[in-house]
C-alpha cells in the first residue's frame, strides 16, 4: 500500500469501489477533516477553527465539515478528540482545552451526519496512522509521542490500541521526568507534558528573551509570546545555539520519559511527532542519547528506533477514519 505525500490529494485509486471514511482530528483550536481510502489515499480536505461553546456547537461544526468533504462512497465518520473517551459509549469524558466538561459526542454527531461514527482519543487515532501506513508500519508493538501544545501517546501492543479497561490508558503526560521542574496543572511536578513539550519550548524560549532580551533569539520570538515554540523550533534549525540548547534539553527529557516507557512496553520502534519534530537531529539526537542513558540494560536488547513520525499534523484525521472502516468492517483494533 502505498500513501499519498503530505499536502496532496492524488487521484482516486483504481479501486476506489470500496467504502471510504471521513475522519475527523479535533484541537483546541483547529479542527481536520479528510476523506480516505482504506490504504490512506486523501481524496478530500477541509479545515475550520475550533468553536468556542457548547457540545452542540461542536457537533455543528463537525457536521458541516463532513458534509464539505464528503463523497458517495464515505460509509463512516471517525473522531480523534482531545481528552478522556469512554471506550464503551464513545463519550467524551474529559477534555480540558474545550469549553464543556462531558457529552455524548459519538451519538450526537451519528444523529447529525446520518452515518456510523468511531470516536477516540487524538492521539489513539494518531498512533493508529502510523502503525498502519506510516513510520510504525510493520511493528506490532509500537509507541507515538506527540509534541504538541502538551503530549499525547497512543499505544500499539500485539497489533491492537492499548487503551485499557475505559480507554484511557496512555495518558503519559503526567509522568514525571524532571522532578525540579515547573508545577503541572496536576499539582505535581516535572510532569512530561509540562517538561517536555511544545508548552515547554516556548516557555523557555520566553524565559531566554526575558534573561537576554538583545539577544537574536529575542529578535526572531518578538514582544508576543503566542507563537514562541515555533519560533525557537526555527531558530535552532537556522543555527541559533540557544534555541539549539533549549530543543536539546526538551529531548533529553523527551529520551527519558521515552526510556520509562520502553522499560514498561518493550515496543519494537518509537514514533515521535508534532511540530517540532521539524528540527529533526537537534530534537531526536538528544532524545536518543538521553535514551540510551535511561533505558534498562541496553546492551542486553535489541536497539528500539527512535524516528520521526510519517503523517505530521494530519495523523489524527487519518487514524480516526482508518478506525471508523475496521470497525464497520467488524474488526475492532481496540485492546
Amino acid at each position: 500500500m502505498t500513501t499519498p505525500p503530505l499536502g496532496t490529494t492524488p487521484p482516486r485509486p483504481s479501486g476506489a469501489g470500496e467504502a471510504e471514511a471521513v475522519g475527523l482530528d479535533v484541537g483546541a483550536t483547529k479542527i481536520a477533516a479528510l476523506r480516505i481510502t482504506r490504504d490512506g489515499t486523501v481524496l478530500a480536505r477541509a479545515r475550520c477553527d475550533t468553536p468556542r461553546g457548547s457540545a452542540q456547537d461542536l457537533v455543528a461544526t463537525l457536521a458541516d465539515l463532513v458534509k464539505q468533504v464528503r463523497g458517495d462512497r464515505v460509509a463512516a465518520v471517525g473522531a480523534g478528540l482531545p481528552g478522556m473517551v469512554d471506550a464503551r459509549t464513545g463519550a467524551l469524558v474529559f477534555a480540558p482545552g474545550l469549553d464543556f466538561a462531558r457529552a455524548p459526542l459519538r451519538e450526537l454527531i451519528e444523529e447529525a451526519v446520518g452515518l456510523p461514527v468511531r470516536t477516540d482519543n487524538d492521539a489513539n487515532t494518531a498512533a493508529w496512522a502510523e502503525y498502519r501506513l506510516g513510520a510504525g508500519r510493520g511493528h506490532d508493538h509500537m509507541v507515538l509521542v506527540t509534541i504538541g501544545s502538551g503530549l499525547g501517546c497512543g499505544m500499539v501492543v500485539g497489533g491492537r490500541l492499548l487503551r485499557g479497561s475505559h480507554g484511557y490508558a496512555a495518558e503519559v503526560s503526567h509522568l514525571v521526568v524532571d522532578p525540579r521542574g515547573p508545577r503541572c496543572e496536576c499539582g505535581a511536578y516535572g510532569c512530561w507534558g509540562v517538561s517536555a513539550s511544545g508548552r515547554a519550548i516556548a516557555r523557555l524560549g520566553c524565559e531566554a528573551v526575558a534573561a537576554r532580551p538583545a539577544s537574536p533569539l529575542a529578535r526572531l520570538i518578538g514582544p508576543e509570546p503566542s507563537g514562541a515554540g515555533e519560533a525557537v523550533t526555527r531558530a535552532a534549525g537556522e543555527g541559533d545555539p540557544e534555541a539549539a540548547g533549549i530543543l536539546a534539553r526538551v529531548g533529553a527529557l523527551t529520551g527519558r520519559g521515552l526510556a520509562a516507557l520502553a522499560n514498561m512496553l518493550d515496543p519494537s520502534v518509537l514514533v515521535v511527532g508534532g511540530g517540532p519534530i521539524s528540527a529533526g537531529e537537534l530534537l531526536l539526537g538528544p532524545a536518543r542519547a538521553s535514551f540510551d542513558r535511561w533505558l534498562y540494560s541496553p546492551a542486553d536488547r535489541p536497539p528500539v528506533p527512535i524516528v520521526p513520525a510519517r503523517f505530521g499534523n494530519e495523523a489524527g484525521a487519518i487514524g480516526a477514519a482508518l478506525l471508523a472502516l475496521e470497525e464497520l468492517a467488524g474488526r475492532s483494533p481496540a485492546g
